[in-house]
This record gives structure tokens, C-alpha cells and sequence, in this order.
């Protein structure tokens, strides 16, 4: 991502998107524009809030957070996305405290091979477009390549 783009990205982006790190919205954004190339050129091409914001619209129709060997925390948050949102812990540590998440479909756990954990703790929603899991003051940890799918 050229200079231009990346500020942009994390000067307007990271409001957005308040939980999460400067880093972690400039590794989405280009992940995302690896996939659509045309979405930085509307993007450096925006001339007003409105152009930005069909740029993120289209941006943020999924989530796609992967732990890596690392940690992801999302902590009294509220995430929707308009198509989806998947959290893979892979042989990192995600964590979901206390927050909503929220899209038609919904993917939390690992993938093939994964060795890392999920934890959904606290008062939570995980909601999809046909089903909904709620605790309060609950927890539910999903380890290694376990996942569950909401649709």
C-alpha cells in the first residue's frame, strides 16, 4: 500500500474501527486491496466523506481476523459486517469479551491444523443471519481446528 493510501487508511479507518490497533486496520485494508485493487484507486480518488465511506462499506463486508501466533482482543465491542466476520485463532489466542458480533455469517475457532484457543467470555452476542448465541456472565472456549459456524 502506497503511503498516500495507508494514511488515508489509518487516519480515517482507525475511527472506524476504535478496538483495534492502527496496525491491525492498515493489515486489513491491504488484504482487502490486494482482493479489490479498484477499492484503493476509489479510494485515493475519493472527493468526499460519502466516497470514503462506499470505499469502507464495501471494504468491511468481511472481517477476516487471523491470530497468526499472536493475540487478537476484542473487548466491549460491537462489530457487524455486512457479509461476514471470521475470527481464526490459528496458534494464537483470540478473546471476546463483553461485546456483539454480529453478521449473516459468522465463523469463530481455528482452522485445519490450528493449535491456538478462542475465548468468548462475559456478557455476548454472536449473532448470524439465522441464529444467535448469548451468554451472560458465561464462557465459551474453543480449542485447536474446533469452529463454530453460524449461518
Amino acid at each position: 500500500m502506497d503511503p498516500v493510501t495507508l494514511n488515508i487508511v489509518q487516519s480515517l479507518a482507525t475511527g472506524y474501527f476504535t478496538h483495534f490497533s492502527a496496525k491491525a486496520v492498515e493489515a486489513l485494508f491491504s488484504k482487502v486491496f490486494q482482493r479489490k485493487p479498484e477499492l484503493e484507486t476509489q479510494l485515493r480518488a475519493a472527493q468526499s466523506t460519502l466516497d470514503i465511506e462506499a470505499v469502507f462499506k464495501e471494504a468491511v463486508g468481511v472481517i477476516d481476523a487471523q491470530a497468526g501466533e499472536g493475540t487478537i482482543r476484542v473487548d466491549d465491542a460491537l462489530l457487524e459486517a455486512i457479509r461476514g466476520i471470521r475470527f481464526n485463532h490459528q496458534a494464537g489466542q483470540v478473546t471476546i469479551t463483553d461485546s456483539t458480533i454480529s453478521a449473516p455469517v459468522l465463523v469463530t475457532g481455528g482452522s485445519q491444523g490450528a493449535t491456538g484457543q478462542t475465548e468468548v467470555t462475559g456478557n455476548f452476542e454472536l449473532k448470524s443471519k439465522g441464529t444467535s448465541i448469548r451468554g451472560k456472565n458465561a464462557s465459551i472456549e474453543i480449542t485447536g481446528n474446533a469452529q463454530i459456524k453460524q449461518t
